[in-house]
């Protein structure tokens, strides 16, 4: 759902009393629009994240890990500056906004005690995080507005700040029965239109779902309710809302996460609401997978376009290839043009421009008629067509022997996009990068060339039901390192004839049938047959899959193997793409 100001109100009480008087430890900034806070309190430490991403902006203290960027931000260093060490003084919503600020207790350049905010700005494109100094002046912005980007605000470093131009809107916590009343009755929509326009920071969602709290349809008409019986029902309603704090994350039949609420709502069926400890950990449940998937997204956009572009020159220039295979089907008949001519040079008149002769290569003895340049001797026309045979047989070669090149590099090229979905690092993103480089598909990157070692990205693990781990790779590299790194009488699987992830199963001993179906699933998720109803997975004992000396990154060819046909129900996709998001934390 938008972080809208009302659920906002109840992430800022929750945090509150988790954060507030704890002690900045740690300032990261994994991301440019996200800022991680390790603060100490209560003798524990929370991860509270800062998010002015502009489709995922939110505040909340998470469990999920980040990873950091080699070198730190110039923002995060000046973070790191002014807040490590600092205490959370309070944490306010100014207007019952979508805004809150933290106030931190500091120290001085001169060591004197003095006060410094930080300010989240939840507001779509709008969004951003700022750092004020005890005078009111800007320190630094993570996304900085200049005068020609807005004519209402600038957020840049020494500039005064100035909170959101404030709203014509009623607080929902503090506002009054007749002040809401009064509204109510000039509005001229539906009811629950008047809510999002007259009161801070209220989503059409939680609108209709305050609507039906109060046992009134959202759609009414204003000027068909009694104002004032209808004020005094939402401010009840309102007023008690923060005592009924009881989150849920919503899903779909298949437990797909579709939003999350403080509390349950009751314009959704409540077997699809499962509660929560937390309203940070029911959207730490909501944004598992999704925000990362975002991320990496974003990450690989240049990768993406790279391979869409090398993709698209082989493919044309397989199609060429293949007009050449067509042309070189007239290369035997060159020869028989060519042997005919030989045999009947005596019977050619000068200067002709066909002959009919017959044709002794065919059963029937049939006349057939020879194309001939009357610019050429009889002689010369037959080792015309002699020539054409060879270049047709040479160019039949030469096509073949394109298209099994060109097959072999769509193979690696299209096995690299699918690789792209399974990213979960950016260690991950650089092995692709890197395999790209090798095939000669990218410059190889000026920044790793450097290094000495390139950091290797983790394999999936998970484990299956009778305790079994299982390994998937997420590339080409990590598909080669996982099974030659295998031992013998490991179980190796991988999807028939499509590009996926090859699959171990850790143990000698035969898997149980419930271990090699999982397997088998994991093998599915992970391939292009993720939503093929009935895909073939071949298994194998790891001693029969062989490496070709000199084949590309996660080539391989296998014996003795077996198959199964397996399909993913919608709820096993879901099942799988969480737990692997979720096994991050323990690559």
């Amino acid at each position: 759902m938008p972080m809208d100001g009302f659920t906002l109100a109840f992430i800022a009480k929750e945090l509150s009393q988790t954060l507030i008087g704890g002690r900045v430890e740690k300032v990261n900034q994994p991301e440019r629009d996200i800022l991680l806070m390790v603060m100490r309190n209560q003798g524990e430490n929370h991860r509270l994240l800062l998010s002015a991403n502009t489709n995922q902006a939110r505040v909340q203290v998470t469990q999920h890990p980040y990873e950091n960027p080699s070198e730190a931000p110039m923002f995060c260093m000046l973070m790191r500056k002014h807040l490590q060490g600092a205490r959370l003084a309070s944490l306010k919503q100014p207007f019952g906004d979508r805004l809150l600020t933290f106030t931190f207790d500091c120290l001085g350049e001169m060591g004197d005690p003095i006060q410094k905010m930080l300010v989240l700005e939840i507001m779509g494109r709008y969004s951003n995080l700022t750092l004020v100094d005890e005078k009111g002046s800007v320190i630094d912005s993570i996304r900085h507005v200049n005068s020609e980007m807005s004519r209402v605000r600038v957020l840049l470093p020494g500039v005064p700040f100035t909170m959101p131009p404030k709203q014509d809107k009623l607080a929902w916590e503090t506002m009054a029965v007749d002040a809401l009343a009064m509204r109510l009755a000039k509005h001229a929509g539906t009811l629950e239109k008047a809510l999002v326009d007259n009161i801070a920071g209220m989503a059409g969602i939680c609108a209709r779902e305050i609507c039906a709290q109060i046992g009134v349809e959202g759609k009414t008409a204003c000027q068909d309710l009694n104002a004032l019986i209808v004020a005094e029902a939402l401010v009840s309603v309102y007023a008690k809302a923060a005592e009924r704090t009881s989150p849920v994350l919503l899903t779909d039949d298949a437990g797909l996460a579709l939003d999350f609420f403080p509390f349950q709502y009751t314009t959704y069926d409540a077997g699809h609401q499962r509660p929560y400890p937390t309203v940070s950990a029911a959207m730490d449940a909501y944004y598992l997978g999704r925000d990362l998937h975002l991320r990496m997204q974003q990450k690989s956009v240049g990768l993406q376009r790279h391979i869409k572009t090398h993709i698209a020159r082989l493919e044309k220039k397989k199609a060429i290839m293949a007009e050449t295979l067509r042309e070189s089907e007239k290369a035997e008949q060159y020869r028989v043009f060519g042997e005919l001519l030989t045999a009947n040079l005596h019977l050619i008149p000068k200067g002709a421009q066909a002959i009919d002769v017959t044709n002794y290569y065919d059963e029937a003895q049939a006349m057939i008629s020879i194309p001939l340049s009357n610019q050429l001797t009889p002689a010369k026309n037959a080792q015309a067509y002699y020539k054409k045979y060879r270049k047709a047989k040479g160019a039949e070669q030469y096509a073949r022997e394109q298209l099994t090149t060109l097959d072999r590099e769509l193979a690696m090229l299209e096995a690299a996009q699918d690789d792209l979905d399974k990213c979960a690092t950016t260690a991950d993103l650089a092995e692709i990068r890197q395999y790209l480089a090798d095939g000669g598909y990218l410059r190889p990157d000026p920044v790793t060339r450097r290094r000495k070692k390139v950091v290797e990205g983790q394999p999936y693990r998970f484990i299956a039901p009778d305790g079994t781990e299982i390994l998937v790779g997420k590339n080409a590299l990590q598909n080669d390192r996982i099974t030659l790194h295998a031992r013998g009488d490991e179980v190796w699987l991988h999807a028939q004839n499509i590009p996926g992830s090859h699959v171990i199963i850790r143990s000698t001993q035969e898997p149980s049938p419930e271990t090699l179906l999982y397997a088998a699933k994991l093998a599915v998720y992970f391939s292009k047959g993720r939503n093929h109803p009935s895909q073939p997975i071949d298994y194998v004992k790891r001693k029969y899959v062989k490496k070709a000396a000199g084949s590309a990154a996660g080539f391989v060819t296998y014996t003795n193997f077996k198959t199964l046909q397996v399909g993913l129900k919608p709820e096993e996709i879901v099942s799988i793409g969480s737990s692997a998001a979720q096994n991050q934390e323990r690559c």
